[in-house]
C-alpha cells in the first residue's frame, strides 16, 4: 500500500520544478483568486485566475514527464482531462437537481435588451447601464417562460447550470474538448493495445464525438430560419457587486433555426433525433445523457491507467538496466532522485568518498582524470542512459571516486543510492533479484577500470 502511495506521490508532484517555483507559484495563484472574489467575479472567472499562473508549470512538468514516463504519462494526461471533464458535467447536473439550476449555456448577459426589460419589471434603475456580465443567478421559468413561485409564493431561483467554467454547452468548446480526448485515447492505444478498458473507453468516446458532431454541425450549418418556436425573455439586473440576476420575462414567438429548435439536443437526448424518429418519450435531457456519456468513458479510463501504472517506469532506469523485470524497474523508479546541473559544474571529484551513482537522463558528461604531470585529460564522454559514479561503490579496492565528473552539457541525472546499487549488484540474494543486472554491473566495473588504467 506504502509503494503504491509512494508510486502516486511521486508521479503526480512537481518532480522537475523546483520547490520554490512552485510556492512562489500558489502565491501568485492565492493572490489572483482573492482579487477576483473581492471584485465580485463570476465563479468561472474565479476558477480561470486561480488556475491561470499553474498552467505553464504543469506544460513544463508535463512535458518532463512525458520524456520520462513515455506514454504512460499522455495516459495520465488524459485520465486527468477526462476527469475534469466528466466533473464538469457532474457538477452541472448537481447545479439542476439540488441547486434549482437552469440550463442556459452560455448563461445569460446583462446587455442593453436584457437590462431594457429589467428596467420595464421594475427591477432596476433606469440610469444604471448594462454592464454586459454574466449572470450568477437565474430564476427558474415555467413552461410559459413566466417565473416559478415555490410552495410560500416566493421566487424560485438558482445558478446558470453551467458548471464552473460557465462554457459547458458553448458547441465548439465541448467538441474540441471531446475529439481532443477521442485522439488521444487512440494514440495511447497505440501503446496500449491490450488493455480492454481503453478499447471501452475508446468506443464511448467514438459515440460521444458523434453525438457532439452532430449536434456542432446543427450548429454551424443548419441555421436557415425555418422552424416556428419560442425564445425565452430575460430581465437583468444587479444583484450584488459584479453579480446579475436573470429575470423570467416570458416568451416571443420567433422563426427559429433547427439548433434552437430542438438540434441541440442532438441524437439521443430528450426531444433529439430518436425521439423524433421512433416517437418514443422518455429519454434524459441533454445535460443528463452526457453525464452519463462522461461516466461510462471516464470510470474504464482511470481503470486503464491505473492498470498501466502498475509498472510505471523511467525510461531511463530501463535503458541503464535492461536486465531488470518490469517490476523491478517500476520499484526502482520510485528510488531514485532527479539531480540537475548547468554547463561546467563539478558533479563529484577525483578522490571524494562514493555515496550514489547516477543515470543521465538529459545531457552529456565528461570523464575527467589527472594524469602523471598533475593536468586533467578528458578520457571519455558519457550520454543518456549511461551510468557513471558506480565503480567507488562497487569495487571493493576503489572506495573513493576514480575520476572526475564534469558536465558537458546541461545535465539531468537520476541519483540512485550506494545502498540501492549494492542491492542491485547482490544478484539473486536482493530486492531486485536480478542475475543479469549484477553480471552487467560486473563487467561495466570491470570494462572502465580497465580503461582507467589504460589511459591515465
Amino acid at each position: 500500500m506504502n509503494y503504491t502511495l509512494k508510486r502516486f506521490e511521486k508521479f503526480f508532484s512537481f518532480e522537475s520544478i523546483n520547490i520554490r517555483i512552485v510556492i512562489l507559484t500558489a502565491f501568485i495563484s492565492y493572490l489572483l483568486q482573492i482579487n477576483a472574489i473581492i471584485s465580485g467575479e463570476p465563479l468561472y472567472l474565479i476558477a480561470f485566475y486561480t488556475l491561470l499562473p499553474w498552467i505553464p508549470l504543469c506544460l513544463f512538468e508535463g512535458v518532463w514527464k512525458v520524456q520520462n514516463y513515455a506514454a504512460v504519462a499522455l495516459l495520465g494526461l488524459f485520465t486527468i482531462l477526462q476527469i475534469g471533464h466528466f466533473a464538469e458535467h457532474l457538477i452541472q447536473v448537481l447545479q439542476i437537481e439540488l441547486g434549482n439550476g437552469t440550463v442556459a449555456c452560455p448563461p445569460p448577459i446583462d446587455n442593453a435588451v436584457n437590462a431594457a426589460r429589467g428596467v420595464a419589471l421594475g427591477l432596476r434603475d433606469a440610469a444604471l447601464p448594462p454592464s454586459f456580465y454574466s449572470v450568477e443567478s437565474i430564476i427558474k421559468p415555467g413552461a410559459g417562460g413566466q417565473p416559478i413561485l415555490g410552495p410560500d409564493g416566493t421566487l424560485v431561483s438558482g445558478p446558470a447550470a453551467c458548471a464552473v467554467f460557465g462554457q459547458l454547452d458553448l458547441e465548439i468548446v465541448h467538441l474540441v474538448w471531446e475529439l481532443f480526448g477521442l485522439f488521444g485515447t487512440a494514440f495511447v492505444l497505440y501503446y496500449f493495445r491490450k488493455n480492454i478498458f481503453l478499447w471501452i473507453a475508446f468506443a464511448g468516446l467514438c459515440w460521444h464525438a458523434l453525438e457532439h458532431l452532430t449536434i456542432t454541425y446543427f450548429y454551424y450549418f443548419d441555421q436557415e430560419r425555418l422552424w416556428d418556436g419560442f425564445r425565452q425573455l430575460w430581465a437583468t439586473y444587479p444583484a450584488q457587486g459584479n453579480s446579475y440576476v436573470a429575470h423570467a420575462a416570458g416568451q416571443e414567438a420567433a422563426k427559429l433555426n433547427f439548433y434552437e429548435a430542438g438540434g441541440k439536443f442532438g441524437l439521443m437526448a430528450k426531444h433529439g433525433m430518436f425521439e423524433q424518429l421512433t416517437g418514443f418519450s422518455g429519454m434524459p435531457g441533454r445535460a443528463h445523457l452526457h453525464m452519463g456519456y462522461n461516466l461510462f468513458i471516464t470510470i474504464p479510463t482511470v481503470l486503464g491507467f491505473l492498470w498501466e501504472f502498475r509498472t510505471i517506469s523511467n525510461k531511463y532506469i530501463q535503458m541503464a538496466f535492461s536486465g531488470l523485470s518490469k517490476n523491478d524497474v517500476a520499484k526502482l523508479t520510485q528510488e531514485v532522485v532527479l539531480s540537475k546541473f548547468s554547463k561546467d559544474d563539478i558533479v563529484f571529484n577525483q578522490g571524494e568518498i562514493a555515496d550514489k551513482c547516477y543515470i543521465i537522463s538529459r545531457g552529456k558528461v565528461d570523464v575527467v582524470i589527472k594524469n602523471n604531470n598533475g593536468d586533467e585529460d578528458v578520457i571519455a564522454q558519457l550520454g543518456v542512459g549511461q551510468i557513471f559514479g558506480e565503480i567507488g561503490i562497487l569495487d571493493q579496492e576503489a572506495s573513493k571516486r576514480t575520476a572526475t565528473i564534469r558536465a558537458a552539457t546541461r545535465l539531468e541525472c537520476l541519483e540512485i543510492s550506494a545502498a540501492t546499487l549494492q542491492d542491485l549488484a547482490s544478484g539473486a540474494s536482493g530486492r531486485f533479484s536480478s542475475e543479469e543486472t549484477r553480471s552487467q554491473l560486473i563487467d561495466l566495473v570491470l570494462e572502465r577500470k580497465d580503461d582507467l588504467l589504460s589511459k591515465a
